[in-house]
């Protein structure tokens, strides 16, 4: 472990030494005298560690050197014609390990209080891998009917109760989002019904645009991502539909430096169901919208217009179609599962400009599928895995409406294994 990751651990475990020493003060009278209890918080370690070792037929796309595989990379032909991207690969990584802690303390405004940060050493880009990084950081206040988070959490398109159990990083992705957003998100419960309103910008799972992948182009658009969904719950299933609002400005001025203030709006829907029986589990979801690479889905948006006066550029969607069902069995010791995706690419909102570019993940997919049946075995807080994942991609060029042409198909096998500790 470098000095960086020996630095980071003892901060992060100063900190929660700290909360011990500061605590709450709870002031009571007696005569003359006020006596001040410390009441410390309550803190839970939590977690996991990790090893992961895996073996793809070709050379895939993804991050943490393909840890998050996403799906199998295009056709690369070299000066014979011979496929470089045909070449298997193999890795084994333990920076999926995983460390959270759960602050209680006492009641605020009359509501229950939580703090949690959780963090991993998956850094934040191959650059930084086995660097100790922040996932989850957010204070929750709960009431009898209402909820309050504020901090960093799941995006909204990540339901946590219809997250996919498989072995992979990918958790799903790209057909299930896979993004943790700054946030401020209240809940309202009617009883079996739940209403949930976010309001989020970006940090480490942002936009593309003409600086590359950045949050700036939110934040120069001075809007938050609006999200607003509904839940319910019965008898132990969840049903649920939701939609966000979204809006960037690529550009504060045109490549002949004139101000710009052209920005792309953007809408996506989700719509879920989770199945809870007694020994088994069936999720089901679909997604539908435009520039979503941010969920680390497929997507984007291209250049529309580019006047060639001013250089003023207007933008339009790539706009993506997905469908997802997870099964699993829930006994104690062995289970079974299987997650299978479809993607489909439902092309531009309108003609890319001649010579407009194109941003976002990846635009010359015409659709995705996946099959993953895995296996997991527990024996107290140790659980050993096998996962077998088959993702197959449609290659092409795409013409101005962002459709296929001269498409063709290439597949990727990755068998997985993985061994978890939990504490």
């Amino acid at each position: 472990m470098n000095r960086k990751n020996v630095l980071f651990l003892l901060v992060f475990a100063g900190i929660f030494n700290s909360f011990a020493a500061i605590a709450q003060k709870d002031t009571t009278n007696s005569g003359c005298i006020s006596i001040t209890k410390i009441i410390p918080p309550s803190v839970k370690f939590s977690g996991f560690v990790n090893s992961e070792i895996f073996y793809d037929t070709r050379q895939t796309t993804g991050g943490r050197e393909t840890l998050l595989m996403l799906y199998p990379a295009a056709k690369s032909p070299d000066i014979h014609g011979f496929d470089l991207n045909s070449k298997g690969n193999f890795n084994q990584l333990a920076m999926m390990s995983r460390l959270t802690a759960n602050i209680t303390g006492p009641d605020v405004l009359n509501a229950k209080t939580i703090g949690v940060i959780e963090a991993d050493f998956t850094g934040t880009s191959d650059a930084t891998n086995n660097i100790f990084r922040l996932r989850h950081a957010y204070i929750k206040l709960t009431w009898k009917s209402d909820e309050l988070l504020i901090g960093n959490y799941w995006t909204p398109f990540d339901v946590a109760e219809m997250i996919p159990a498989v072995i992979s990083l990918n958790t799903g992705a790209p057909f299930h989002s896979f993004s943790r957003n700054p946030q401020v998100r209240y809940v309202h419960n009617f009883n079996n019904l739940k209403l949930i309103a976010v309001a989020l910008s970006q940090r480490d799972y942002a936009s593309n645009g003409p600086l590359g992948v950045s949050s700036v182009y939110m934040r120069d658009a001075i809007v938050p991502e609006m999200h607003l969904q509904l839940q319910y719950n019965i008898g132990g299933h969840l049903f649920g539909v939701g939609g966000e609002y979204k809006c960037i400005q690529p550009r504060l001025a045109t490549y002949k430096n004139i101000a710009s203030d052209e920005k792309l709006e953007s809408t996506a829907i989700i719509a879920f169901a989770k199945l809870n029986f007694p020994n088994l589990d069936i999720k089901l979801q679909g997604s539908y919208g435009g520039n979503i690479s941010d969920h680390t889905m497929i997507g984007g948006y291209i250049e529309s217009s580019i006047d060639t006066i001013s250089g003023i550029t207007k933008y339009a969607n790539a706009n993506s179609l997905d469908i997802w069902t997870d099964i699993s069995t829930k006994s104690k010791k062995l289970n079974v599962g299987l997650f299978a995706g479809y993607y489909k690419n439902m092309g531009y909102s309108s003609d890319i400009a001649t010579g407009g570019k194109f941003y976002g993940n990846v635009n010359n997919i015409g659709y995705l599928y996946r099959i993953a049946p895995r296996l997991t075995y527990t024996a107290g807080a140790v659980m050993f895995a096998l996962e077998l994942e088959y993702t197959a991609a449609q290659y092409g060029t795409p013409d101005i409406k962002g459709k296929m042409i001269n498409p063709y198909e290439i597949g990727n096998f990755r068998t997985l294994f993985g061994a978890f500790y939990f504490f």
